[in-house]
């Protein structure tokens, strides 16, 4: 289920993409830590602190930082397809 909802959100987030593309006549894909901050700040800027305060500042600029900055729509396809396809139903093997 959980797979099918990001892919959803993937979904819409390209939904948006396009509507901002027709309207400014120039493509640009939301990186996912825009998106993310958009829809709740203080929970990255919180995310931020922790990790350069109790995990490691050089784990939030080489890691966290790269991936937030990839298109949000490839943050979300990659572990919904992954969730869908992991979690979906094995067929049984009809020999009749």
């Amino acid at each position: 289920m959980l797979g099918w909802l990001l892919l959803f959100a993937c979904l819409a987030v390209l939904v948006g993409d396009g509507v901002t593309a027709l309207q400014t006549g120039d493509l640009r894909f939301v990186a996912g830590g825009e998106l993310w901050y958009r829809l709740d700040p203080g929970s990255l800027n919180l995310l931020q602190a922790l990790v350069e305060r109790y995990v490691s500042s050089w784990l939030w600029d080489k890691i966290f930082v790269p991936g937030l900055l990839l298109p949000a729509f490839l943050l979300l396809m990659i572990p919904g397809l992954l969730l869908s396809f992991l979690a979906r139903r094995k067929r049984r093997a009809r020999f009749f």
